[in-house]
């Protein structure tokens, strides 16, 4: 299904045709939730799977909850994803980046589950060549390198040529309420959004790009 989507000044246009036993992996956050209602949306969509990884990255236990995709889908059949989780810890002898982690716990879920599709609402950074804001003091450090996916594979990020105001118009377009995601990389889920930290401010960001430009 063909989806359109930005300002008029960066309108791109993405195409979902999910088919096969399909699954979505789910953060909690608003960029897999969008695309999992634009799934939901796409007439004669399989059954969704939805695969959840236990810790937010570097952040550890209180991000990223399986609780919070629960409630954002209505759903209680969450399948978490525990298996590289030892990588994440900072002392471990066998410790990986974060981007890495999600790599292997993609291609896992995949094989393990015999998925003909996974799913992943990753989204491009904002270069600063093209947003010189993402260099100031404001925004913190510069955006670290663009998640990719070994070719090849089933998992599919329809998202990855995004930026955040492509994904927040999306959201906008299709009605779908993300007042419950949480994306905060300060904060942890029970305590909300600090409003501050890169995550916070990119949505922000995403949000002004849309209303500022039009």
């Amino acid at each position: 299904m063909r989806f359109e989507c930005g300002p008029e000044w960066d309108t791109r246009i993405i195409n979902i045709e999910p088919k096969g036993k399909i699954g979505i992996l789910m953060s909690g956050g608003a960029d897999s939730f969008i695309l999992y209602e634009l799934l939901k949306s796409i007439p004669d969509c399989p059954h969704i799977n939805i695969f959840w990884v236990e810790s937010g990255g570097d952040t550890g236990p209180g991000w990223d909850l399986v609780e919070t995709v629960e409630l954002l889908t209505g759903r209680d059949d969450i399948i978490p994803v525990e298996k590289f989780l030892k990588h994440t810890e900072n002392d471990s002898p066998d410790y990986l980046p974060w981007n890495e982690v999600l790599i292997k716990s993609n291609l896992w879920v995949v094989e393990e589950y015999k998925l003909d599709i996974l799913y992943n609402g990753t989204n491009m950074n904002p270069p600063s060549e093209f947003f010189p804001e993402f260099h100031s003091t404001h925004f913190g450090e510069a955006p670290a390198g663009h998640w990719h996916i070994p070719k090849y594979t089933k998992v599919e990020c329809p998202f990855l040529h995004l930026y955040k105001y492509h994904i927040m118009d999306l959201g906008i377009k299709h009605n779908v309420d993300i007042s419950q995601t949480h994306s905060c990389n300060e904060w942890p889920t029970a305590k909300g959004h600090c409003g501050i930290c890169r995550t916070c401010l990119e949505k922000q960001w995403g949000f002004t790009e849309l209303e500022d430009k039009e």
